[in-house]
């Protein structure tokens, strides 16, 4: 018994009458170290997983690997779909490889900074494996296992933010022109007047639209494919809808095949089916749009910048557009958005 715990260890070898000595002689010295108040079962017992169990230095018997599994079990069905891939991409491609078989107790503030110098990736990379790296470690240290987090060491790598480039109010009726009338030019002058992500878009069913009120509610995504969640609890939320964006619905309400309130609102032209992947759209309405308009390329996403640029220029209040458009307060809207805030 040790510490009221009945703990049984293997020796392994011939059980040689010699051996048997040895292990005897082994069996006293621990009693005698459990008696003497100095028994170290790590010393003895180096790969029991009862050494863990003992230890006052757990740090020392757990990798980053296992770090890792234990921070995805307690956390990744809060998470969204896209959190999770993105998680999972950074910690399979550069956390495992690089720290995976690393003892928890040896990794040190010098050795990520190490790597983040001689990293061939961008800063914007480098930090998002920093903050994963971080809340790996934080499970620690609230499991005691740690005293402190190693990452607050860590400071981020600093990055240049691009300024957004939304489209110009003659680029965006350009744009718009050149898309095929119905279903393709609808999607994205929603999508100019309304600032939704493309997800959120795409996910959108005849029971989020409240035409009374002018109003929908944004309680969804498509995730690569899959209906999903919202990306944030922020991004669960109300959002005003402006003429423009309700007399596209108004049409489409029109020629719709299903009203049903489950029915998807934007369907590929085609089959009249929900689209699944914004790339189909980009690849068959976007870019030949904006080569038809001579209009300097920009992902679709822009149309979320274009929105937004278009609010403030016209003396929208900050805080409002914030909640628009999914944000906890209004700070992002302000670091992104600075030159357009009067």
């Amino acid at each position: 018994m040790y510490q009221c715990i009945r703990c049984r260890e293997t020796i392994r070898g011939t059980p040689t009458k010699t051996r048997l000595q040895e292990v005897a002689r082994k069996r006293e010295q621990i009693l005698y170290e459990i008696d003497m108040g100095k028994f170290d079962y790590a010393e003895h017992f180096p790969s029991s997983k009862m050494a863990f169990k003992f230890s006052n230095n757990k740090a020392a018997y757990i990798t980053i690997s296992k770090a890792v599994d234990l921070w995805f079990h307690r956390n990744s069905k809060r998470w969204a779909a896209s959190t999770y891939r993105g998680y999972n991409s950074k910690v399979n491609t550069h956390i495992l490889p690089n720290f995976g078989k690393l003892m928890v107790a040896d990794f040190k503030p010098y050795v990520f900074k190490d790597w983040a110098a001689s990293a061939t990736i961008s800063a914007k990379s480098i930090n998002e494996v920093r903050s994963i790296l971080h809340g790996i470690l934080k499970e620690l240290v609230y499991d005691e296992i740690i005293d402190s987090n190693p990452m607050d060491k860590c400071p981020t790598a600093p990055k240049q933010r691009t300024e957004p480039e939304p489209f110009t109010p003659a680029e965006r009726t350009a744009i718009l022109i050149a898309l095929p009338e119905g279903y393709a030019r609808d999607f994205y002058t929603f999508a100019f007047w309304t600032g939704l992500r493309t997800g959120e878009q795409l996910g959108l069913q005849w029971q989020d639209i409240d035409f009374d009120k002018q109003r929908m509610y944004i309680r969804r995504s498509i995730v690569h494919g899959k209906l999903a969640g919202t990306k944030t609890n922020s991004s669960f939320r109300t959002h005003d809808l402006d003429a423009q964006a309700l007399a596209v619905l108004q049409r489409i309400k029109t020629t719709h095949p299903s009203l049903e309130p489950d029915a998807r609102i934007f369907l590929d032209p085609r089959t009249l089916t929900p689209w699944q992947y914004d790339g189909v759209m980009r690849e068959r309405f976007w870019i030949p749009a904006l080569q038809q308009a001579k209009v300097k390329y920009r992902r679709p996403y822009n149309c979320r910048h274009s929105y937004a640029s278009a609010m403030l220029t016209a003396g929208a209040d900050p805080t409002w557009l914030a909640k628009q458009m999914g944000h906890k307060d209004w700070g992002m809207i302000r670091q992104i958005y600075a030159r357009w805030i009067e």
